[in-house]
């Protein structure tokens, strides 16, 4: 049995290569931003959270007065909660941004 040879393959499957889907790399392409952007903003807001000083963090009043302690406490409750929370929005926006990566990647497809 003989093998093709090169002048017997055909002109429309040598140019034949990958077939890039549009619409699914634009849908890829704005879920991408769209993760950025939510990794932006967390670190826009922790960036805020970190710089605000403990004192007003964790509702201290002046110096010379006696600490609320169950205040404090819920102040500081709630710093641990904001901290928790940007965590997650930091892990989502990548989760976010990873799948419009493989979106944007699985929009091309190969054709035979």
């Amino acid at each position: 049995m003989e093998t093709p040879s090169e002048e017997t393959v055909k002109p429309q499957e040598a140019t034949k290569g990958t077939h890039r889907d549009w619409l699914g790399s634009m849908i890829g392409l704005f879920v991408f931003l769209g993760g950025i952007a939510l990794l932006v903003l967390v670190f826009k807001l922790a960036f805020d959270q970190f710089t605000t000083p403990p004192a007003v963090a964790l509702e201290i009043q002046q110096p010379g007065k006696p600490i609320d302690l169950s205040k404090t406490t819920n102040a500081a409750v709630g710093v641990l909660l904001r901290f928790l929370l940007l965590l997650l929005m930091a892990g989502m926006g990548s989760l976010i941004a990873n799948r419009g990566i493989n979106l944007y990647s699985h929009s091309r497809s190969h054709r035979k």
